[in-house]
């Protein structure tokens, strides 16, 4: 599973992760963001690790490629999910990276050797375009997208999909979509007073009505991404994500009546369906 999104992507893969791995279900989370959000989240210091993922892409780009397995890459987290971490030298991987022809399937190659240890894994790609964001399209079987409450969402909804279409066209890859994660979208997060509504408030004068509310923003988006995408889930504002993120335990067992746990739990047990034979 890809997981592709803005703010809230990150939060949203461990929470899964953590879900499915309270399941009974063994995971793997793979960190290809350079911000390294997954791994600190699992309790690991980027800065302390021998191997990570940055190392792994190199190994692959060298002329005389040495015997690396994808495996060696994987280390052990006290929640019990298994990682491949990330670092922050991952930004100096990408010029590398061109050198390499078949760039883009680099980690599609490495999970093929480590795909049947594991019921899912979970791979964390970074919110813009890149060499780390096509592999874990290209690796996955299932991408899922991420979207916060701002006025960006659709613009960045509609770059991803020619996204999309240019890797079917150019590579011939069908990416699938299968699932829409609308996170932290209540009604808490939906009308926020805007700068010139505050102001207009204070001098007690009507602010005009504002055409591109939030509320109509999720509207219009949802209501799109309903026909175009099989699943959508929405997530609501939570209360211990930060908790949860800080101390890299899921909610699930930090927060169990969190307002944000129902819609993790619904995306996880869709996520769940794909790997058991469901649509």
């Amino acid at each position: 599973m890809h997981h592709k999104g803005g703010t809230g992507k990150t939060t949203s893969c461990l929470q899964i992760a953590g879900i499915l791995k309270h399941m009974g279900r063994k995971v793997l989370v793979i960190d290809t963001d350079p911000q390294a959000n997954a791994t600190i989240g699992l309790g690991i210091h980027p800065e302390s690790l021998q191997k990570n993922i940055y190392q792994y892409y190199i190994s692959q780009c060298s002329d005389d490629k040495p015997e690396i397995l994808f495996s060696d890459f994987i280390i052990k987290t006290l929640s019990g999910i298994d990682l491949v971490p990330s670092h922050l030298d991952l930004v100096g991987a990408e010029a590398v990276l061109y050198q390499n022809p078949e760039r883009y399937h680099i980690l599609s190659t490495g999970i093929k050797e480590i795909k049947s240890r594991y019921d899912h894994i979970l791979i964390d790609t970074p919110p813009f375009l890149g060499q780390f964001m096509m592999n874990g399209m290209i690796a996955a079987d299932h991408s899922v997208m991420v979207f916060s409450p701002d006025t960006f969402a659709i613009a960045g909804y509609d770059h991803l999909n020619l996204v999309i279409q240019d890797i079917s066209e150019i590579l011939g890859k069908k990416i699938h979509v299968g699932m829409a994660i609308l996170n932290r979208w209540n009604e808490g997060t939906m009308k926020p007073a805007s700068f010139s509504e505050k102001i207009a408030s204070f001098f007690g004068i009507n602010a005009p009505k504002k055409s591109d509310s939030l509320q109509e923003i999720q509207t219009y988006l949802e209501t799109r991404i309903r026909v175009e995408i099989p699943e959508v889930v929405i997530v609501n504002e939570g209360k211990e994500i930060s908790q949860s993120n800080k101390q890299g335990i899921p909610l699930v067992v930090l927060a169990p009546d969190d307002p944000a746990l129902p819609g993790f739990k619904n995306a996880s047990k869709i996520i769940d369906s794909w790997n058991t034979g469901g649509t």
